[in-house]
C-alpha cells in the first residue's frame, strides 16, 4: 500500500503511512475543499493481502456503522465509510495527540503520572465508553460493547482531551452479527473480563472491567494480572485469585480511590460497577480535585511537561507531508527525503527539533543559504549545519597551515584538544583534513587567514520554552514517580508498536 501515497481515495488524499495493524493500514490524509479548504483526517485501509478480505470487510463496515453513530467527546469521530476502485476505507478525524501507552511511558521518564491526571484520564475514557454502551438506533438499544479497551486504543490530545477509538471488535449485544461467532474470543487477553475470556455473555461491565485494569496501571504503574506469560495472565484473570490492592504497592494510596479500583476489577461480573457512569461518578466522590477547571488546566500543564517537544514535532511532520503533497512547495531533496520517510511510519522519527536524529533515521536535508532569510521555519539541525559548516572549513584552513610547520600536531596532541577539533587523537594530518571538509552544497572554505569570529548562534526553530512543572498533589504521585518500573514500557501497558512515531496513534490496531 505504500504507492498510495499522494493517491486519491474518493474524496481524500493520503499524505503519509502512519500506522499499520492486524487487519488494515492507517494514512494521514487530506480532504480538499472549494476556495482552498483543507481538512486533515485519518483513513484506515484494509491490507490487500489479507486471505479473509471479504469477512475483514464486513468488520470494517461493522465498526463504521457503530461508531458513526456515536457522537461524544471522548469518541474518535468517524466520518465517512467509502470505496474507491474495490477498496473499502473508512475515514476518522486526526488526532493530534499520542496514545495512552506511549504517555503512561514517557511519563515515567519526566517525573510520573499524578493520581489526579490518572483519574481525570479514565473518568474521560468513562464518559465515552458510556455513550456508547447507551447507544440506540430506531430498533432500539443496541447494547454496545467495546471488548478492547486498552492503552493502545485510548488516545489522548495535547490540550488532555482522552478520546476512546478503535470499535473493529466492538459487538451490538443485542443485534445478530456474522462477524462474531459464538464463543469467539476478540480483544486483547491482558484487559480482558473473565467472562470475556470464557467466551461466556458480555454486556457493559466488561468494558468497566477492563477501564479498571488500566487505572490501575496508571495509579501503581503496574498491570493487576501481570504474569511471565499468556496462560498464567488468563489464570490469573479468570480464577478466584484476588488482586493486589494498590495500597500494598504505593504508600499512602489514597482509601477511597481503591474502594473504586478493586470494586471494579471485581471477578464477580454482579458485585461490579453496573455502568461506566456509576464507576465515574464513584471516581468523582473519591478524587474531587480530578474534576473542574483547575483539573483540566493541570492535565494540559501535564501534556506539556510530557510530550509537550513531540507536539512541535509532530506538527512540523505534518507540514511536511503537506507540502510534499504539494509538489512545488518544498525543494527537490527535502521533498526526496520525505517520500523515503513515507515509506513506514517507524521512520517518521526524524523530524526532530531540538536533538540530533537517531542512527537509523534518514538525517534532515540540507537548506541552502537563501532560505535562512526567507520566511517560514527552518529546521534547527538544518540551520546548525549550515551556521557550522563554514567555521569548520576556515578552522580545517588554519589548522592545515599549522600542522605544515607542525606535522606532531595530532599525534602528540593530548585526546581531549584532538576531541575539541573534532578529530580524533592519532589521527594522521591528510585523514583529519578530510574528515572536516564541508560537503559539496555548502559554502567553500575561505583561505587559510585568520577566521573571523563566529557570528551569535541561531535559536532551534520552534523549540518551546520550559511548560511549568505540575505539583504533586498527595505524597502518593512523589511515591510512583520513583518507581523505576514506571520509567520502562509494560507489554501490556506501553505504547503501541510504532507508538515513538510522530505520526502514528493507534487508529490501525
Amino acid at each position: 500500500m505504500s504507492d498510495t501515497a499522494n493517491k486519491i481515495l474518493g474524496r481524500y488524499q493520503l499524505l503519509v503511512a502512519v500506522a499499520r495493524g492486524g487487519m488494515g493500514q492507517v494514512w494521514l490524509a487530506r480532504l480538499k475543499g472549494a476556495r482552498g479548504f483543507s481538512k486533515l483526517v485519518a483513513v484506515k485501509t484494509l491490507l490487500p493481502e489479507q486471505n479473509d478480505l471479504a469477512r475483514l470487510e464486513g468488520m470494517l463496515a461493522e465498526e463504521a456503522r457503530l461508531a458513526s453513530l456515536i457522537q461524544h467527546a471522548n469518541v474518535v469521530h468517524t466520518m465517512e465509510l467509502g470505496e474507491h476502485d474495490g477498496l473499502l476505507y473508512l475515514v476518522m478525524e486526526w488526532v493530534d495527540g499520542e496514545p495512552l501507552g506511549f504517555l503512561l511511558d514517557r511519563a515515567g521518564q519526566r517525573g510520573g503520572m499524578p493520581l489526579p491526571v490518572a483519574v481525570g484520564l479514565i473518568s474521560q475514557v468513562l464518559a465515552g465508553l458510556h455513550a456508547a454502551h447507551e447507544l440506540s438506533d430506531e430498533s432500539g438499544p443496541l447494547g454496545v460493547v467495546h471488548r478492547d479497551v486498552s492503552p493502545h486504543n485510548i488516545l489522548v490530545t495535547y490540550e488532555g482531551i482522552a478520546k476512546l477509538l478503535d470499535f473493529g471488535v466492538a459487538k451490538a449485544t443485542h443485534q445478530a452479527s456474522s462477524n462474531t461467532e459464538a464463543g469467539e474470543v476478540k480483544g486483547k487477553f491482558s484487559y480482558m473480563a473473565p467472562e470475556q475470556i470464557l467466551g461466556a455473555d458480555v454486556d457493559r461491565r466488561c468494558d468497566v472491567f477492563a477501564a479498571g485494569i488500566v487505572l490501575y496501571l496508571l495509579t501503581t504503574g503496574r498491570h493487576p494480572f501481570k504474569r511471565g506469560n499468556t496462560a498464567a495472565i488468563i489464570h490469573a484473570i479468570t480464577t478466584d485469585e484476588p488482586v493486589v490492592p494498590p495500597s500494598t504497592l504505593i504508600e499512602d494510596f489514597p482509601a477511597p480511590l481503591e474502594r473504586v479500583l478493586l470494586k471494579a476489577l471485581e471477578k464477580d461480573v454482579d458485585k461490579r460497577w453496573s455502568s461506566a457512569d456509576e464507576m465515574r461518578t464513584a471516581l468523582e466522590q473519591a478524587m474531587p480535585n480530578a474534576f473542574g477547571d483547575a483539573a483540566r488546566n493541570n492535565l494540559r500543564i501535564f501534556m506539556e511537561r510530557v510530550v509537550g517537544d513531540r507536539r512541535v514535532a509532530r506538527r512540523e511532520a505534518v507540514r511536511r507531508a503537506q507540502l510534499t503533497a504539494d509538489g512545488s512547495d518544498v525543494t527537490t531533496g527535502e521533498r526526496k527525503a520525505l517520500q523515503a520517510t513515507a515509506q513506514s511510519a517507524s521512520s517518521l522519527r526524524a523530524i526532530s527539533i531540538s536533538q540530533p536524529a537517531p542512527e537509523d533515521v534518514p538525517e534532515l536535508v540540507e537548506v541552502p543559504a537563501s532560505q535562512l532569510s526567507q520566511p517560514g521555519p527552518v529546521p534547527a539541525t538544518a540551520r546548525k549545519r549550515y551556521i557550522t559548516a563554514p567555521w569548520l572549513a576556515a578552522t580545517a584552513g588554519v589548522m592545515l597551515a599549522v600542522g605544515a610547520l607542525t606535522p606532531r600536531l595530532f599525534t602528540s596532541a593530548p585526546a581531549e584538544k584532538a576531541a575539541a577539533s573534532g578529530v580524533q587523537a592519532g589521527t594522521p594530518l591528510a585523514s583529519a583534513a578530510n574528515a572536516i571538509q564541508p560537503s559539496p552544497v555548502e559554502a567553500p572554505a575561505p583561505a587559510a587567514s585568520p577566521s573571523p569570529a563566529p557570528p551569535p548562534p541561531v535559536p532551534a526553530a520552534h523549540e518551546p520554552s520550559a511548560p511549568p512543572a505540575v505539583a504533586p498533589s498527595a505524597k502518593a504521585a512523589s511515591a510512583r514517580s520513583a518507581k523505576p518500573a514506571r520509567a520502562k514500557p509494560s507489554r501490556d501497558g506501553g505504547g503501541a508498536k510504532g507508538s515513538n512515531d510522530l505520526l502514528a496513534p493507534d487508529y490501525a490496531r
